[in-house]
């Protein structure tokens, strides 16, 4: 399209603008330029050149921006593109951003807490019970109150805290899930750029001060020849076979006793036995973030086939009609290895676990190298890493080989068993 008017003539006049009307190019200098098209219609345009590139940016039309309006937009632009910065890109961000903030002044707590729930139960890392739970709390806790409403975007740190205290007040471990179900909604909206960050992070209900713990080593077997003798005392006991065999899980899988004895046979996975598998959910673990994900744990080929010759009555693996949970008391597990076995202070239920740590961190291959990696055996423990490298530690990834430390460690506890 060719230029409409006399190149000598720099600047545009208002009188000039609004008494065009021959379709054209009108430059007023700069860049800017008044472009009329064959239908009439007027609109400004900022004409640059980025990186070796021609671009053309559409400030609006005219009548609604003025010469002067278009003049100052164009300042803009050419500042931008002074800074290497493409205005058409910076318009398009600022209108994502705005967009944003329309979006999330109509979502509501309640709709994206919806959406978390539905992506978290589709993607299969929570067990039925622990869905179900997390299910009954988000109905009872959350829906009735008027966050639940409210847009999230407008939800401040006060308005939670004041729910959490009232929570804590009355129910401190109902507290404690709901807290992590509001942290697992809010970051989700953060990734949808709903909000700006997780609110729930700077929370704590109560007073915020925490009771001070006593920290000992817990007494434990170490050599794998008295590991052997262990587990074969333990086998020709005379006690109850719930307790028995949870002791046999607890040195094979390096699991907590408390999780070990309250395991449920819904958070087992036995076929294929290749790919067999304990998930314990993240709220019933030690460390319950919620933006950690359960813990899984691959089981050796040899546990499984132990597993499946345990008798089933009831939801757990080691039930007893003597407690009120329907399962054996972890007191039951120390208990024998105390007084049956005369183990006090020299191994304990959750020295199986130190046991494991010690015998995998020590074994090397032929050629003197680790033969498995410190983070795997730390996450076959669950334990909390705060090493840069496991920020990026996949667990999904890491399965394969966390199923390798524990057909390992299956192969070696049973040899160390049956040697006399």
């Amino acid at each position: 399209m060719p230029a409409a008017r006399p190149r000598q003539k720099d600047r545009l006049t208002a009188r000039e603008v609004q008494t065009a009307s021959r379709p054209g190019r009108y430059p007023d200098g700069n860049g800017l330029v008044l472009e009329i098209s064959q239908s009439g219609t007027k609109a400004w345009r900022y004409r640059f050149r980025l990186h070796g590139k021609e671009g053309i940016y559409t400030i609006g039309r005219y009548p609604d921006i003025s010469l002067a309006k278009a003049r100052a937009a164009a300042e803009d632009a050419r500042a931008l593109v002074a800074a290497e910065r493409s205005p058409v890109h910076h318009r398009q961000a600022e209108a994502r951003t705005t967009a944003a903030a329309r979006i999330a002044e109509a979502v509501t707590l309640g709709h994206v807490a919806e959406l978390w729930f539905a992506a978290a139960e589709a993607e299969g890392v929570w067990s039925t019970s622990h869905a179900e739970k997390t299910r009954g709390r988000i109905d009872n806790h959350l829906a009735p109150t008027a966050l639940w409403k409210m847009p999230i975007a407008e939800i401040r740190v006060s308005d939670l805290a004041a729910l959490l205290d009232r929570l804590h007040a009355a129910k401190p471990d109902t507290c404690k899930k709901v807290r992590m179900i509001l942290s697992g909604t809010f970051r989700y909206a953060a990734a949808r750029e709903l909000v700006n960050g997780d609110p729930v992070a700077v929370t704590r209900p109560g007073s915020g001060m925490r009771r001070k713990k006593l920290t000992r080593n817990l007494a434990a077997v170490t050599e794998l020849n008295e590991l052997g003798d262990v587990l074969r005392r333990i086998e020709l006991a005379t006690a109850s076979w719930q307790v028995k065999a949870a002791l046999r899980l607890m040195a094979y899988s390096a699991q907590r006793p408390g999780r070990v004895i309250a395991a449920r046979w819904d958070e087992f996975i036995l076929e294929p036995r290749e790919g067999a598998r304990w998930t314990i959910p993240r709220e019933l673990q030690k460390n319950s973030d919620v933006g950690r994900p359960d813990h899984v744990v691959p089981l050796a080929g040899e546990v499984v086939d132990w597993l499946l010759t345990l008798p089933r009555s009831g939801s757990f693996l080691f039930p007893s009609d003597l407690t009120d949970s329907g399962h054996i008391t972890v007191n039951a597990p120390s208990k024998l290895l105390n007084r049956g076995l005369r183990l006090k202070g020299i191994h304990t239920p959750h020295g199986f676990r130190a046991s494991f740590s010690t015998i995998a961190n020590s074994t090397d291959r032929a050629d003197g190298t680790r033969r498995f990696d410190r983070d795997d055996i730390e996450h076959v423990l669950d334990h909390e890493i705060r090493s840069e490298t496991a920020l990026a530690y996949d667990r999904r990834r890491a399965l394969p080989r966390l199923r390798a430390i524990l057909e390992w460690w299956g192969e070696t506890l049973t040899a160390a068993r049956r040697r006399t």
